[in-house]
């Protein structure tokens, strides 16, 4: 049995069944995780990132309580909002990054970083490229109100191989409170339809993950949530909340379950960087992240990027457990429920 090992705040969930179904999709499928393991446990720093996330646009269609999508423009987190200009990313920039990727050993992509991916008009046309460029997994997260039966199926053939259906409730109830949406229904059933349309099709991919960030209103309904999509869904996600500047009270456990003695590491400088809308660099993909010093893509590429002295400190910091000497990293290793050191 293949097991995850988690690193910072996800307990996932048939990992063992995933991990078979996109191994035998591609060769280098193997290789690529066995790295991803290596780089996560500070054994292999690499000389490109493995992962690249990408904020297609500085936008969302939900306001969910946990998300600075939902906060006053006054109370968002540090780095979060960017001007309206460069709110949307342009195709030709998405380009170049590929470009740069593919050539530098570039194995993953996610296209669901800080946004809501199906708003993005040329989605489909990001999917292809990328798969055209050869890179191994092309993932996206999606809080499945856009994913109807036509772009389900635009998605299942453009090369996607991992999709992430964010949830988050078990209940319309508990959807309207975590996700401020009356359309549980609607998402639930476009959820199944795609896994519908992906077998009726003969298609072992994209395959689908669904998650439950874990709060203090719906941490009731976790596991009915995780025993109706056991069967169903090829990956289930249940994840600790991160907190940040403003993130209501109301939502943050009680801290009961709060690790006492925290060790100051963190994996994702050493697997992946985040890119904004606007081409800023961030070293990780959570929103404290976005904190750090503004880097844009203008001014250096990502393979200086990722081995320049700074991002070399930050690895080493966040290898040896002091990344308590990084305020941006200290804050957020702080705010994590129950982390997996």
């Amino acid at each position: 049995m293949v097991k995850h090992t988690d690193k910072l705040a996800t307990n996932i969930l048939e990992y063992d069944k995933y991990y078979h179904k996109i191994k035998n999709h591609s060769h280098l499928f193997q290789e690529y995780r066995n790295l991803w393991e290596k780089a996560s446990s500070f054994e292999v720093e690499t000389s490109f990132p493995i992962q690249i996330e990408f904020e297609l646009s500085n936008a969302c269609n939900f306001r969910c309580g946990f998300c600075p999508y939902s906060f006053p423009k006054n109370k968002l987190p540090k780095g979060f909002d960017i001007p309206k200009k460069d709110k949307i990313m342009s195709f030709e920039l998405f380009k170049k990054i590929i470009d740069e990727g593919s050539e530098k050993g570039l194995m993953a992509i996610e296209l669901g970083y800080n946004t809501e991916p199906l708003i993005f008009k040329k989605l489909i046309d990001c999917i292809k490229y990328a798969k055209q460029k050869n890179i191994i997994d092309i993932r996206m997260s999606t809080n499945g109100l856009k994913l109807t039966k036509e772009i389900s199926a635009l998605l299942i053939e453009s090369g996607l191989t991992h999709l992430n259906v964010s949830f988050d409730a078990f209940s319309e109830e508990t959807f309207l409170k975590t996700r401020a949406s009356k359309h549980y229904k609607k998402v639930l059933q476009n959820a199944l339809n795609f896994l519908e349309i992906r077998n009726n099709l003969g298609n072992k991919l994209p395959l689908m993950r669904v998650s439950f960030i874990v709060t203090e209103e719906n941490k009731h309904e976790k596991n009915s949530f995780v025993k109706f999509w056991k069967d169903r869904a090829d990956l289930i996600a249940v994840q600790s909340l991160i907190s940040y500047d403003n993130t209501p009270e109301n939502l943050q456990n009680s801290g009961n379950e709060r690790q006492k003695d925290i060790v100051y590491n963190c994996h994702q400088p050493w697997t992946r960087l985040a890119i904004r809308s606007n081409g800023d660099i961030k070293p990780c993909c959570s929103i404290p992240g976005m904190a750090f010093s503004k880097v844009n893509l203008s001014e250096t590429t990502i393979t200086n990027y990722w081995n320049s002295k700074e991002m070399k400190e930050l690895r080493n910091i966040l290898k040896v457990g002091e990344g308590y000497k990084n305020s941006v990293c200290k804050k957020c290793i702080e705010s994590i429920e129950n982390k997996n050191n």
